[in-house]
């Protein structure tokens, strides 16, 4: 699903360069869900900007189910991203004038699809994460973790091949925070494959693997008991 093979990212100012990352090889299967752990500023939030092609490499090879992005244009890129990525972020990111529907409405517009598909894939979002009833509300009207929850939605709606969560619970206490995670894995219990940048080493448990980061590099990875695709996280219990 996502191979990086001795992958580097340099920032360079006039006075500074910046190693973000350095030779970094990581490959992700579809259906795992990987989490990634590190300390501030080693590299977590480059990596899945790369990863959701957001960044550019410079350095390396990435492969996206099984396409080499670093030979495509940047429309190819947005395209690719538009149709296979779905990003989830700590600060929700939701246009505060627009209701839930219409939120979750925006990325599927931007491929042109039909008002009647759209409105059938919006309806299964919001009912998927449990706030069907709430579509005509503003995210204002809503707690933090409903408003994560419609970020879900709208990262869901596009039916992406994987989901890449940045801090999604950092925003949320313990209990909502777990609420959102029993989510994210009744997701990936469907086959998306999922990679989650967290800080919270106890949800970083609840995931197949967690990879640790250190200086821009892969530092002992620690394996968590490992799933199968499709077998649920109580099963594992």
């Amino acid at each position: 699903m996502l191979k990086m093979i001795d992958v580097s990212k340099v920032f360079r100012t006039e006075l500074v360069e910046t190693h973000a990352l350095t030779d970094f090889s990581l490959t992700v299967g579809e259906g795992e869900f990987v989490t990634i752990t590190g300390p501030s500023g080693c590299g977590k939030t480059t990596f899945l900007n790369i990863a959701g092609l957001l960044e550019t490499l410079s350095s390396g090879q990435y492969l996206l189910d099984g396409v080499d992005v670093s030979t495509l244009s940047d429309y190819q890129r947005a395209k690719l991203r538009n149709q296979k990525i779905g990003f989830i972020f700590q600060s929700f990111n939701l246009m505060p004038d627009l209701n839930l529907f219409d939120n979750i409405d925006v990325p599927l517009r931007y491929r042109g699809m039909k008002g009647a598909e759209r409105r059938e894939r919006i309806e299964q979002a919001l009912e998927a994460v449990g706030l069907a009833a709430r579509k005509k509300h503003v995210p204002s009207q809503l707690s933090g973790g409903q408003q994560q929850r419609v970020a879900i939605a709208r990262a869901l709606v596009g039916e992406p091949r994987f989901l890449l969560a940045d801090e999604p619970t950092g925003n949320l206490d313990s209990n909502t925070a777990q609420g959102v995670m029993e989510l994210l894995n009744e997701i990936n219990d469907k086959g998306t494959t999922i990679i989650m940048v967290t800080h919270d080493e106890q949800l970083a448990q609840r995931s197949q693997r967690n990879i640790h980061i250190l200086d821009g590099r892969i530092a002992n990875p620690v394996l968590t008991p490992l799933k199968t695709p499709g077998e649920s996280t109580a099963a594992m219990a």
